[in-house]
């Protein structure tokens, strides 16, 4: 049998252009496994009445999460329904409605309008574990509520061996004397403790606190005057440095949110995030952040958004359309409506309010010259049901 070298050959160069494109597969898997925009979810942040992802018959509560450009609707015949929803790229979009036929129009979750940062997808995530598992106490807000509200900020403090902490933030901002705090831990199964003092005599104040743990200190001046509300987290040494990074990525993070989305709820969210990261089932995620995938892996069971057949569409009018889409803008810019639906009317507002059938009709381009804009709107005409509403929030660099 003669060997046949040419063969040998072919056949080696074809082994080997085959391990070469498994291995070109294998690096190319990371890239293409990345999670589209569109699978990002918010968090449902208060939730009053009756709300469903359109399709599923789960009511939405107090921490679930939301997908982006996903259909909301109250409750069937429900009125004085509201619900708002943080989304992972900074929106903050409040919805609700009063009666019957408000409600059932139903509110468009608007799509992101870029891949968010692993630290915002972290953060919800975090904020989602702890409530899903009620280590959270939201709705306590404050160790003594006021009207009006007091002053409130959230610290990281290093517990010392005498069980004391050193606070700054806007205690280092009163001036030196005498003062008096309560403290009111967060477990409940701990006391409550009244009426202790302590001296200012420089930038922080200094308060006993009975262990690690979070906990509301209500501080109150020598006349016994509410001055300050505070969340203190006191942590053991060897978890302070990583708990306050990621305290203080995530505070940098809320501040500028807020610079163009007014309305975050940033000291509850910081309260809640605190809380997540010390006490959460997840409770520190590794310097401060996490992989944006590794975080939200439970999305993955949520229900996908409910495709409209095409009867359901001759039955409703289509939705309004923004031009230019959502998003963030270096100019002044002109924003123009529009609805597939031949003759609809376009209702809309401007002011972060629920359009309904008496508020201002689109006739002409809408000028964004403010920092930012929201624009809800839907689309009305005879003989089919009102779209739901829409929501545009449209930002300026400044």
């Amino acid at each position: 049998m003669s060997f046949d070298i040419r063969r040998y050959c072919l056949a080696l160069f074809d082994k080997n252009v085959l391990a070469l494109l498994a291995l070109l597969t294998l690096v190319a898997l990371p890239i293409s496994s990345q999670k589209p925009i569109q699978e990002y979810s918010g968090l449902a942040w208060q939730v009053r009445g009756t709300w469903q992802v359109d399709g599923t018959p789960a009511p939405i509560l107090t921490g679930d999460y939301v997908p982006a450009g996903s259909l909301l609707q109250p409750g069937a015949g429900s009125a004085n329904n509201s619900i708002t929803v943080l989304l992972p790229d900074g929106q903050l979009i409040l919805y609700e409605c009063f009666t019957a036929d408000d409600c059932s129009r139903g509110f468009q979750v608007p799509a992101l309008y870029r891949v968010p940062e692993s630290l915002a997808v972290n953060m919800l995530a975090h904020i989602h574990e702890g409530l899903a598992a009620n280590v959270s106490d939201l709705a306590a807000g404050s160790a003594t509520p006021q009207r009006p509200r007091l002053p409130r900020d959230e610290q990281v403090a290093v517990l010392g061996p005498d069980s004391r902490v050193h606070v700054e933030g806007l205690a280092a901002r009163l001036p030196n004397g005498h003062y008096i705090y309560d403290v009111r831990p967060l477990d409940r199964s701990h006391p409550r403790q009244f009426h202790l003092e302590l001296e200012k005599n420089g930038s922080s104040i200094t308060v006993a606190l009975p262990s690690a743990g979070l906990y509301f200190v209500t501080l109150r001046d020598a006349l016994n005057m509410p001055r300050i509300d505070l969340f203190i987290a006191a942590v053991e040494t060897a978890r302070s440095a990583d708990v306050e990074k990621a305290y203080r990525d995530g505070a940098a993070l809320m501040k500028e949110w807020n610079k163009y989305y007014l309305g975050w709820p940033v000291h509850d969210f910081q309260r809640a995030y605190l809380t997540s990261l010390l006490l959460g089932p997840n409770a520190l995620p590794k310097d401060g952040r996490a992989d944006a995938a590794d975080s939200i892996s439970s999305l993955a069971e949520l229900p996908a958004k409910a495709t409209d057949t095409a009867e359901d569409r001759t039955r409703m009018a289509a939705e309004p359309e923004f031009s230019p889409k959502p998003g963030l803008f270096d100019k002044e810019l002109a924003i123009a409506l529009q609805c597939k639906t031949t003759g609809a009317t376009i209702h809309f507002t401007v002011d972060g309010s629920q359009p309904v059938a008496s508020s201002p009709v689109y006739r002409a381009p809408i000028i964004v010259k403010t920092s930012v804009l929201t624009i809800k709107s839907f689309a009305s005409v005879t003989g089919r049901k009102d779209s739901p509403v829409v929501t545009g929030i449209f930002r300026i660099k400044e």
